[in-house]
């Protein structure tokens, strides 16, 4: 069963009792509903239901109120932080008033009743987050769990890891940007755990072993000084029918402290008989059966963490957090590691290893004086989420986006065409960006032509078109998604993404405007003036193409 029906507060009500395909239906679209409520006594069906829709990471449910039957109350485990209350009746009073608290503070916040399909674990950990501000569970603390791969686990994240959203080494990058951008707080220190390198995982078997062989076929036994002749030997040479005679002067050992001593323990390795004081160290990982010495060991510091005021601005505002791209957006690169993917595109696809068209759409803004102006972290956080499969970069007051298309099925020209309406719509998107006198332009670049082509090519994506292919001019009734938090400038940004250190949006000074002594340049070209030769000592990465 599902059906929706209106509260006492006439607050649209999805109720359903089993698990339904909610996301593809169209006769449930996210707008006819306000909240969830879920009637069943079973908790390993109520269970599954959330694993479909929940407040985190479904499209349509996307940070509403959810609600189980009361017999659950106290049986749900990790699902219980997914729950706003327990309740036989979605008129109860509380009930009532907890719908009204969540959906108050989520428009406050400026944050949507649905998003987008999640594509990253940082966008993933991005929508976590923001559904534990708007619930005001500021506090993240972790708890051990046996169970669990690291040992220590924040209930909530632990769910969603279970349920493959992410893997462990994402979820520590995570939290530690969050902390140096100062958008989480270390409280109270916990514990220091050690985590396998290879695939941080906690559960560690530790093994003495031969520093020869590494065999952990060793034992031990405590090595005796004879004090009148300085002989220093295992115990095994002085056994003598079970007592103990001296091998080097033969003298019979009757009172340890007096005739000998046992100053230390020497180790011996049944399989190349070394003989050694201090066996070497190892842990074998239990989850990939990696073995590497403990001083490979990843240590961890285990903290309570709370989300501070700056990090609850920061993660609910759509440019989120600005300068942090690399860690919000994962289609993001920095400019020499664009240059250094475009390059690999080419050379593949001049070699016939991939067979289709290398694209790399620009977008970039003008002033009133058809100067180009420094590039926006809006800008720039809106054509990441626009272009979620695409690499995207910024430098040179321009914003790139690469896109290759291969085994298109149908018209490869269509291909292309597609792609050039998706700029359209990003710059008509971005347009809230714009100031007065301003216009966001596009235009597109195809690579052809051979080999040698390639450095034309990539030295190309250092200009903007005279004559763009589409422009959206300044409008004071664009719409701005993120209009609900407080309203700052757009910082600016350098080529690597980082925030410049004002806020004032300075035009730069664009080059001189094309004569015809300069269009050797290239024709209907301008010249940005940031120089390209600072690539051509940069190191050629292989990346992976999307």
């Amino acid at each position: 069963m599902i059906t929706i029906q209106n509260n006492n507060n006439n607050r649209r009500i999805l109720l359903l009792d089993s698990q339904f395909a909610l996301e593809e239906s169209p006769d449930f679209p996210d707008y006819l509903f306000d909240a969830v409520f879920i009637f069943n006594d079973s908790v390993e069906q109520t269970q599954n239901i959330l694993n479909d829709i929940n407040p985190v990471t479904s499209q349509k449910c996307c940070y509403k109120p959810f609600f189980v039957a009361r017999t659950l109350e106290g049986k749900m485990g990790d699902y219980s932080d997914l729950i706003d209350g327990y309740y036989d009746d979605w008129n109860d009073k509380d009930c009532l008033n907890k719908v009204e608290d969540i959906i108050n503070r989520r428009n406050d916040l400026g944050l949507s009743a649905s998003e987008e399909k999640i594509l990253s674990s940082n966008q993933f950990f991005v929508r976590l987050t923001r559904f534990l501000i708007i619930r005001n569970k500021l506090i993240l603390t972790p708890v051990l769990e046996n169970a669990s791969s690291s040992g220590y686990v924040i209930p909530i994240y632990n769910l969603f890891y279970k349920l493959g959203w992410y893997n462990l080494s994402e979820s520590f990058v995570f939290v530690q940007s969050m902390t140096e951008k100062g958008y989480f707080r270390a409280g109270q220190f916990l514990n220091r755990i050690y985590l396998c390198p290879k695939c941080q995982h906690s559960h560690l078997l530790y093994i003495e072993s031969c520093p020869k062989c590494n065999n952990s076929m060793i034992h031990s036994e405590e090595v005796i000084h004879h004090f009148r002749c300085a002989n220093i030997t295992p115990e095994h040479t002085y056994n003598f029918g079970g007592q103990l005679r001296c091998p080097k002067c033969h003298q019979m050992l009757h009172h340890i402290g007096v005739d000998y001593d046992r100053p230390a323990t020497v180790f011996t390795c049944d399989v190349c008989n070394n003989s050694f004081l201090q066996a070497k160290m190892q842990a074998l990982c239990t989850n990939c059966q990696t073995v590497e010495d403990v001083k490979s060991l990843i240590p961890i510091n285990v903290y309570v963490y709370e989300i501070t005021k700056e990090g609850i601005y920061a993660i609910t505002s759509l440019n989120i957090g600005f300068s942090i791209y690399t860690e919000f957006y994962d289609n993001f690169l920095e400019f020499n590691r664009f240059i250094n993917r475009i390059r690999l595109l080419a050379e593949q696809k001049f070699s016939g290893r991939i067979i289709g068209d290398v694209l790399v759409g620009k977008i970039w803004i003008i002033n009133a004086a058809s100067a180009t102006v420094k590039n926006r972290a809006e800008l720039l956080a809106q054509v990441c989420q626009y272009f979620p499969n695409n690499k995207v970069s910024a430098a040179n007051n321009i914003t790139y986006i690469n896109a290759i298309v291969t085994d298109y099925k149908g018209d490869q020209e269509q291909a292309v065409l597609d792609f050039q309406i998706m700029l359209s719509e990003a710059i008509r998107a971005a347009a809230y960006v714009l100031r007065k006198g301003e216009r966001i332009c596009y235009t597109y670049m195809k690579l052809e032509g051979n080999g040698s082509n390639i450095d034309d090519f990539l030295n190309d994506l250092n200009f903007v078109a005279s004559n763009p292919d589409d422009s959206v001019d300044y409008d004071p009734n664009a719409i701005n998604p993120n209009a609900g938090n407080p309203n700052i400038d757009s910082p600016l940004l350098k080529d690597d993404g980082t925030v410049e250190e004002t806020l004032e949006a300075t035009p730069q000074e664009e080059a001189p405007a094309e004569t015809e002594e300069s269009k050797t340049d290239g024709p209907d070209k301008t010249d940005n003036t940031n120089p390209f030769s600072r690539l051509k000592d940069s190191v050629c990465h292989i990346f992976s193409i999307h």
